[in-house]
């Protein structure tokens, strides 16, 4: 099986378009909304890092994305094969104990 960040070669000579995150469309069609939890692939050990999300797509391909934990927008554009859906659920929120008072 080939990996997404492995380059497939077809016969015809054209170039091949990236699978997008729907498990087929190119991913000029995918199109990640802003505001999706994503992970990026580290360029140093190539793990997986959390806690990002996408900010916007590029017209060019590609996207800006923010880091979560200070709201900053990475001075990059980050690739579709560097990335991946943030499999890591939201923390459940604890309900608001105060409430309205009743009117009678």
């Amino acid at each position: 099986m080939q990996a997404m960040t492995e380059p497939s070669h077809a016969l015809d000579g054209s170039q091949p378009q990236p699978a997008g995150f729907d498990g087929g469309r190119p991913a000029d069609e995918a199109g990640l909304p802003s505001g999706v939890r994503i992970q990026i692939r580290n360029r140093f050990d190539g793990a997986w890092a959390s806690g990002y999300q996408i900010f916007a797509a590029r017209p060019g391909g590609g996207y800006l994305v923010r880091r979560m934990s200070d709201h900053s927008v990475l001075p990059i554009t980050v690739a579709e094969a560097e990335l991946r859906l943030d499999p890591v659920p939201l923390p459940a929120v604890a309900p608001n104990p105060w409430s309205p008072p009743a009117i009678a």
